[in-house]
């Protein structure tokens, strides 16, 4: 009697315990997500927190959340966490975990996309610049040297983000494996059957997994991998005859797996030269949207919410294009976190869904921004031995990788034995030299420019500021920076005769509290390589924009936070984003490098700065 009692009771308990268990999974006999045992839909939009500063986290959150999505698509770049290899980096801005959380409190669910390669327009495709070193090892593949590297960030990484598992109480749904590998020229199933296996072993085998891929059938035959989702990706569509087309080319390789669109571009983005703003019209992407909508799809917005590539993050694409600072990438919600009428219009277009839960709210509201106005700078008299630290004599130019650094310049010295010089040619650069005599600028080559013809007589130094601009992130190679290969000829000879050092934004900002620095004499010009500063005094903090206008090419640095790159003479980007997060109030201590020069400087005697409520942009055609 006993036992028949304790047997019901335990069955009960089993009941109850599983009504209450949750559980996202994939129903292919009905082709459909299922949340707890009920048919489930998501529309996401994709949101980096790595581009976004700490601080607004929670506000750009919201805002998705607001639109009317019920969940986000979010990158993990390696190389963000791991800069140095074995030391990993989860805090403030890095914690990724915290973020997660952030988005299961404005109740969003998650699709999480860890990598290991990323893309996104990153640095490197978000690949550790370490990888690089050893040129052997082949990315993406199953190289066993790759694979040890990538099983070691994994079984941190996975172990740190599984307590947010749906199943374990938290909010993310999916986790995707590689990213548009169908893209890339391996083909290599077994590193996809690892990354699938491994990421199962650690977090089970019942999270669905998937992976993204263009709607090509190449693509999509390559990127997926047994047991794992295919997805696809397109953006905006001219009639819904291509938009099915794109879909059953996931039906053949979905084994009956729910529709989806794991980024729908809602703008795209730009490049340094960039001249025609060429972006999806509002109209055009709902009317997308609401095709894939009634065609019983889920999809991803890429991007919903735009971000800024601070410090040296940013990438370059397989053709040489060098990604902008700005990642706004004409998103429904702005780099600075506007909403624009694409985000108004997509709030509005969710309110009408039939039978969808996550309606919008209508109470977002824009963060205030205030323009400082013009502040004036000063140049430093240059010198690369001011800047010059840690540096190695050697018979050949160190790389960055040899140097053992990710990102910056390298300053490269060289002596030759020549008592006339009448030309110089470094077709080894990486990516672009600014190269002085004595302390003369004389000109910038770089990869598809390395000449330069000079008339020196005497005894002369000649120095080489060498900008890594930013390792391609598509296709992704071992993309080594520096001056390669020795490849650097004086009068057709090479020398023997170098000194690398490495220079950082830390050895710049020193300047602006170190005494003796000097302003430039009154008939030098700012010309090649210099250091200026300035002070913004203020009373309130509120994010803004600052524009640097006669400035060419250079970094900004306020109170130690790097805003990134501004390329005013290649454009269209013309401001840098300066949140509040990065200003206090009083005195705010501003650096910039500056690699080729100002006129205006040069013509009115001083130099100034302006700090704008608006970005500015510079295109010939809209």
């Amino acid at each position: 009697m006993y036992i028949k009692i304790l047997f019901i009771l335990i069955f009960n308990l089993i009941i109850y315990l599983k009504s209450y268990a949750k559980e996202f999974s994939i129903d292919y006999n009905t082709h459909e997500f299922k949340l707890d045992g009920r048919p489930f839909r998501y529309i996401s939009g994709e949101v980096h927190y790595f581009r976004i500063p700490h601080t607004y986290w929670r506000d750009r959150l919201r805002k998705i959340r607001s639109s009317g999505l019920n969940a986000i698509q979010v990158y993990i770049p390696w190389n963000y966490h791991e800069t140095v290899r074995w030391r990993y980096n989860f805090t403030e801005k890095y914690d990724v975990v915290e973020f997660l959380k952030i988005a299961q409190e404005e109740d969003l669910f998650v699709l999480l996309r860890p990598g290991p390669y990323i893309c996104a327009e990153w640095e490197n495709g978000g690949l550790p610049w370490w990888l690089t070193k050893d040129k052997t090892i082949k990315l993406r593949s199953s190289d066993k040297k790759y694979l040890n590297a990538v099983g070691k960030w994994w079984n941190i990484l996975m172990n740190k983000i599984k307590p947010q598992l749906y199943k374990n109480g938290g909010n993310i749904l999916m986790i995707q494996i590689e990213n548009e590998y169908g893209s890339f020229s391996a083909c290599d199933k077994e590193y996809l059957r690892y990354l699938r296996d491994v990421t199962w072993k650690i977090l089970g085998k019942d999270v669905v997994l998937y992976t993204t891929d263009g709607a090509s059938d190449g693509m999509v035959k390559c990127g997926s991998v047994e047991g794992v989702l295919p997805t696809v990706d397109f953006g905006v569509v001219k009639n819904k005859s291509k938009m099915i087309e794109y879909f059953e080319v996931q039906k053949k390789y979905s084994n009956g797996g729910p529709l989806v669109n794991s980024e729908f571009y809602s703008g795209w983005f730009t490049g340094w030269g960039q001249r025609k703003w060429d972006f999806p019209s509002t109209k055009s992407i709902l009317k997308t949207m609401t095709w894939m909508w009634n065609y019983n799809s889920s999809f991803s917005i890429y991007m919903m919410a735009g971000g800024t590539s601070f410090e040296y993050w940013n990438g370059k694409v397989f053709d040489g294009t060098y990604i902008t600072t700005s990642y706004d990438y004409n998103a429904p919600i702005h780099e600075d976190g506007d909403i624009g009428n694409t985000y108004l219009a997509i709030q509005k277009w969710t309110s009408k869904l039939k039978n969808w839960p996550w309606k919008p709210k209508f109470d977002v509201k824009n963060i205030t921004r205030k323009g400082y106005g013009k502040i004036k700078v000063t140049p430093i008299k240059y010198s690369t031995n001011l800047m010059m630290e840690n540096c190695v004599p050697r018979w050949a130019p160190l790389t960055f990788d040899e140097f053992n650094v990710p990102y910056g310049f390298l300053i490269y010295s060289v002596n030759i034995d020549e008592s006339y010089l009448k030309n110089i040619s470094i077709p080894g650069i990486k990516d672009i030299g600014y190269v002085s005599i004595n302390n003369e600028y004389i000109g910038k080559i770089n990869t598809t420019s390395n000449f330069l013809n000079v008339t020196y007589k005497g005894d002369f130094t000649i120095q080489i500021v060498t900008e890594n601009m930013g390792r391609q992130n598509y296709e992704t190679i071992h993309d080594i920076k520096g001056i390669l290969e020795n490849k650097a000829y004086f009068n057709n000879k090479t020398s023997n005769h170098w000194q690398s050092c490495y220079l950082t934004i830390q050895i710049i900002d020193k300047h602006f509290s170190r005494k003796g620095n000097t302003k430039f004499p009154k008939n030098d010009k700012v010309i090649g390589p210099t250091i200026l500063l300035g002070t913004l005094n203020i009373s309130d903090i509120y994010d803004t924009y600052v524009v640097l206008n006669g400035f060419t090419k250079g970094v900004v640095v306020i109170n130690g936070n790097n805003l990134g790159r501004y390329w005013n003479t290649m454009g269209p980007q013309q401001s840098l984003y300066v949140p509040s997060s990065f200003l206090k109030k009083g005195s705010n201590r501003i650096v910039i490098f500056e690699l080729e020069g100002n006129d205006l400087c040069n013509y009115n005697d001083e130099c100034f700065i302006n700090f704008s409520k608006d970005s500015i942009w510079n295109w010939e055609e809209k």
